[in-house]
């Protein structure tokens, strides 16, 4: 089963990341043209402030309180930028869709070059802390690679063909969406029924990593929302940009490195920050709105 979650999980990136370039319009870099130091200062934002200061602040300070699944769990969320969930938790907040797929496309170039170095980062970290990261054979180019192949190819391959064929682009990306909508939700169901017997154990036993899962969901939101600038609609979709990590490439990442008797336990700890930042997520939804009421 966890090799066909593998495979499911897989293809479920690429959908995504393919009906995403497709449905991009007009230049897909227009950011990196017309406003560089925005694009830049959100995308170090969210590929490197918010992994670095959640291990700075939380994950090394008060490493004892928390099971290794909770904490490998934790930095997984972290280092994975570029979540799939975006566009869906934008469209329906009101935030700019359209920013928040050049953000994405351009996180996940970044990250073939960020996650590899967390990596060697989170890991060196733990084994600094006397808790080593043991059977984790991680290999920051392997690493990049796969990140290049689920992520940045179809991205690439979708821009590409809309760029030269933008009326079967448009078809091609509404079918791929619905279908890359199907299969997150198979992704989903696939996680539960993996971790169905360790959850609730998990829930249980790690309240200390749940309410830090909860505090670096906040602090992922705040980071985005305070690089965003003044626009409240720019400063709401930076804040999803940058608070809701990539569940399926940290996933994927699991499946391929975690040793076999790891993942029980993690995949349950990846599904508890899921939660706790779709939870965050729509509380910071409801705080902005009433926010933009009381301003208007």
């Amino acid at each position: 089963m966890p090799q066909s979650a593998g495979l499911l999980v897989t293809a479920t990136i690429v959908t995504l990341m393919l009906s995403l370039g497709l449905g991009l319009k007009d230049y897909p870099f227009v950011l990196l043209r017309d406003r560089p130091g925005f694009l830049w200062r959100v995308l170090l934002g969210t590929c490197l402030l918010v992994p670095l200061a959640g291990l700075a602040l939380v994950l090394l300070p008060l490493q004892a309180l928390f099971s290794r699944p909770a904490w490998v769990a934790m930095a997984l969320m972290l280092a994975c930028p570029s979540a799939p969930l975006i566009l869906f938790r934008v469209r329906s907040s009101g935030g700019t869709a359209e920013l928040a797929a050049r953000l994405q496309i351009a996180a996940a170039l970044l990250a073939t070059v960020s996650i590899p170095l967390l990596a060697i980062v989170f890991k060196a970290s733990a084994g600094q802390s006397g808790w080593p990261v043991s059977g984790w054979e991680v290999s920051p180019i392997a690493v990049a690679v796969q990140v290049l192949k689920v992520q940045v190819l179809p991205v690439i391959a979708g821009v590409l063909l809309a760029q030269w064929r933008p009326l079967l682009a448009q078809r091609c990306s509404a079918v791929l969406g619905k279908l890359a909508t199907l299969l997150l939700a198979l992704v989903m169901i696939a996680l539960l029924g993996l971790s169905a017997r360790q959850l609730l154990p998990f829930l249980q036993q790690n309240l200390a990593g749940l309410a830090a899962m909860a505090g670096l969901s906040v602090l992922s939101l705040a980071i985005g929302y305070g690089l965003a600038g003044r626009d409240p609609l720019e400063r709401r979709t930076v804040a999803l940009v940058s608070g809701m990590r990539n569940t399926g490439l940290a996933a994927e990442l699991a499946f391929t490195y975690a040793p076999p008797e790891v993942l029980p336990d993690l995949i349950p700890a990846i599904l508890s920050y899921v939660l706790i930042t779709v939870i965050m997520s729509t509380v910071f939804l409801r705080w902005q709105k009433r926010d933009l009421v009381r301003a208007g």
